[in-house]
């Protein structure tokens, strides 16, 4: 499907497709109009082909207009007998008994429906439905790529201007704020933007935002318009090969969950619509470059007047091509030059495509003038704990190709031209931080022991494959928390289950024998993506995420349980349910979980039938019926970022609040104690995964409540250790008690800070120097 990208081509290979992998005598796929008020056949096999674009039905009449209405599947053994039923003649159809068909979603917007057909009567279990909405998830997106490019391809502006009013219906893209930036000073020129990635670095500044100047190009068309054909066509096979190279890059160092991100652009190269636009535009001009430069122009005309996002990424993604395009038809060679080791590399913004062409051994920093903290190109950065600024407004006015610079990845703040004082006492700063983490990771195989012997299990969070050489390096005993979201994320969508089970498979393998934990996917409230049904919510905090949303999307919901299970065979995993609230929604859950193990073994195939299932104590109900919901899961993970949230009412990412966001507030802490208690009464192990397993306040107040294992960011394990090393059990569990009879979350710190310093830790000499700033900070009068 991926190989063939005009919308016709594309939906005759899906309807074969599909046809054979279900058994079916018909598939077909209508398409809703611009105003998604009608549907028309659009590409079929086994109905008459005289029918494609004649039959139109509206949506709400027929089967498939019900489908598309309702939004959800229909599966009919007998369909002609049902009173929704709506015969079309000129298909041919009446010959055929059973229905079923699926919407195509997109941004939560019905765009058509794919539909499949019996002669014999045939009754629809619930793996046919689910594998036909698997299809619909893939191929929605598809066909709205195939028909954007295909509204690209004609040639009339009034009905290219009619679609794109059309679209152009939902929010428009919100402004960004301005920033206040200095005036240009020969040295500590300051800027400031977002604290992506911590750490501090200092080197060269290297500009990859250098454009190349096609207009100063000489370029001479060849006399013969053939060979500008052959020309064009040489670099279309040159960009796609270079993006190929790029996408197998990415893949390899990051894993196949974000080579994804390449795939819409190598879609637009093998978009024949695209091909036929330029090629029409040479016939006309002669000039290949002339020809690509007025298609591009067209191109970008239509999509500036798209205000929705999600379709506006797609003209993004067809400026970004044609550029690359163009580099090849004139010649251009990678104009990304050596530089030197310890750059610090300047960019507009922080795309996955810089990972692919940089060697990223030389890169100490990273800045962007644009962009937030949750990009795939800023996780790739913090995967790769590169020091990391993004939203530094001015930047590319202001900075110098060679020029030096400091980059604070913790504060967000970039010196450009430091002078040597500053420059000595970044230096300094830096120097201490490399000999502490050096120092710590070479004594990553002691135990996290107290003083007393009391074991504490120290694991890493996890998302991407790169993830996992961390967790090595810094001496975790495992992956506590594996983000599986991610990949969803990369995909805007629900990912298939052999992508997802190749995913799984690699981290299991890659750290066995240390167990990993998989949490199922943990999507919607501040992860919001298109194409999973939960957009514009009001509350999207309290809404249909998380276990929630799975539970609403059993196909997708068992299509991941099926690669856990199938992947668990090396008998290392564990499987996590998040946002579990109640035990209703345990056992609902479970159930799922129950029917997929014994579909895999009709399969035949092999899985750890001791797999254990456990749940996230992250919503205060959790937390009080801790005792009911421990007696039917093997473990619990305690998520302290949504407990904290939701215990408290307060949004940590609203900044008239995030104030009072206290994972110490004694409230927290109550339910944390509600849940060890209940863990220790049905034998079953306590970790905490979220933020507060890192902060070196809340180490002793956790191991003093029984906290048996702490999951954290890897980087953060060796910190974790020394601090639990220089702690006795006994004295921290009477901080505990005094924690949880304490009025205020100033009180708890204040039990905390005082532990800490009664362990000498301040006196540490690799972590002291900034522990004793973090009590300072965290003592300070409000």
């Amino acid at each position: 499907m991926s190989r063939s990208h005009d919308l016709e081509e594309t939906l005759a290979n899906v309807t074969e497709l599909v046809a054979k992998r279900l058994d079916a005598d018909v598939c077909s796929i209508y398409t809703t109009d611009a105003d998604q008020r009608e549907l028309t056949l659009s590409s079929t096999i086994g109905l008459d082909s005289e029918a494609v674009g004649k039959v139109t039905m509206r949506v709400g009449e027929g089967l498939v207009g019900v489908t598309a209405e309702r939004g959800e599947p229909i599966a009919l053994e007998h369909a002609r007998s049902d009173p929704l039923y709506r015969y079309f003649p000129e298909t041919g159809e009446e010959r055929f008994e059973s229905f079923l068909a699926a919407p195509l979603i997109v941004q939560g917007a019905v765009i058509g429906v794919i539909a499949i057909q019996t002669a014999e009567a045939r009754r629809f279990d619930e793996p046919d439905v689910e594998l036909l909405k698997t299809c619909a998830s893939l191929l929605a997106p598809v066909v709205v790529n195939a028909q954007l490019l295909a509204l690209m391809s004609t040639s009339d502006e009034r009905e290219r201007g009619d679609v794109v009013s059309r679209i152009a219906v939902s929010d428009a893209v919100r402004s960004r704020q301005t920033k206040i930036r200095t005036r240009r000073s020969e040295h500590n020129v300051t800027l400031r933007g977002l604290a992506t990635a911590r750490g501090v670095a200092i080197g060269p500044i290297f500009r990859m935002d250098k454009p190349v100047d096609f207009g100063r190009i000489v370029y001479q068309a060849k006399a013969d318009v053939a060979e500008e054909h052959a020309d064009f066509r040489a670099a279309m096979t040159e960009a796609r090969r270079e993006i190929a190279e790029m996408r197998d890059v990415v893949r390899d160092r990051f894993g196949p969950e974000f080579a994804a991100v390449f795939h819409a652009q190598m879609q637009i190269l093998e978009d024949k619509g695209f091909l036929l636009n330029v090629t029409q535009a040479i016939d006309e001009t002669h000039n290949a470059r002339e020809a690509l430069n007025t298609v591009l122009d067209s191109y970008r005309k239509t999509f500036e007047q798209i205000e929705d996002p999600y379709f506006r990424e797609r003209g993004t993604d067809i400026a970004d091509v044609g550029q690359r395009v163009m580099e090849k038809l004139l010649g251009v060679r990678d104009h990304v030059e050596p530089m030197q080791h310890g750059s610090v590399v300047v960019v507009d913004q922080l795309l996955p495509a810089i990972f692919a062409q940089l060697e990223m051994d030389n890169v100490s920093a990273i800045i962007a003038e644009h962009g937030g903290q949750t990009s795939h190109g800023v996780i790739f950065a913090r995967t790769l704990e590169i020091p990391t600024v993004t939203g530094a407004a001015g930047l590319l006015e202001e900075a110098r190709e060679g020029e030096s610079a400091i980059v604070d990845g913790a504060t967000g703040t970039i010196y450009l031209s430091p002078d040597d004082a500053l420059t000595r006492e970044f230096e300094k700063a830096q120097h201490r931080h490399e000999v502490a983490v050096e120092h710590l990771d070479a004594m990553r195989e002691r135990p996290a022991e107290t003083l007393d012997g009391r074991r504490v299990k120290l694991s890493a969070n996890a998302g991407l494959l790169a993830d996992l050489r961390l967790v090595e390096k810094h001496g975790a005993e495992g992956v506590g928390l594996f983000r599986t979201e991610l990949l969803a994320l990369a995909h805007r969508g629900f990912p298939s289950e052999e992508e997802q089970e190749q995913l799984y498979q690699r981290v299991v393998e890659f750290l066995d024998p240390l167990p990993v934990t998989l949490r199922t996917l943990d999507l919607g409230g501040d992860k919001g993506i298109p194409n999973i049904g939960v957009d514009d919510e009001e509350n999207p905090q309290l809404g249909c995420r998380s276990i929630r949303l799975t539970l609403e999307n059993r196909h997708a919901f068992r299509a991941q349980l099926r690669a856990i299970l199938r992947a668990s065979t090396l008998g290392n995993l564990r499987l996590l349910l998040p946002m579990i609230g109640s035990l209703s929604e345990l056992r609902e859950a479970k159930a799922v979980i129950d029917e997929v193990r014994l579909e895999l073994d009709r399969e035949g195939s092999a899985f750890d039938r001791d797999l254990q299932v456990g749940i996230m104590i992250e919503v205060p109900s959790a937390a009080i019926t801790a005792r009911v919901l421990a007696a039917e899961c093997d473990f619990f993970s305690i998520g302290t970022n949504d407990l904290t949230q939701y215990t408290l009412a307060v949004d940590r990412g609203n900044e008239r609040v995030a104030h009072l966001y206290d994972s110490l507030h004694p409230a927290v802490l109550q339910l944390i104690h509600m849940t060890v208690r209940a863990g220790m009464e049905a034998r079953i192990p306590v970790s905490v995964c979220g933020e507060m397993a890192t902060n070196p306040l809340s180490v002793p107040i956790l191991i003093g409540l029984g906290i048996g294992e702490l999951s954290g960011t890897p980087a953060a394990v060796p910190v974790m250790k020394e601090i639990i090393r220089a702690l006795d059990a006994g004295a921290v569990e009477a901080d505990a008690r005094a924690a949880l009879v304490a009025r205020t979350p100033a009180e708890v710190h204040a039990i905390a800070a005082s532990r800490l310093r009664e362990a000498g830790l301040v006196e540490h000499p690799d972590i002291g120097g900034w522990l004793l700033q973090l009590l300072d900070e965290a003592l300070a009068p409000a």
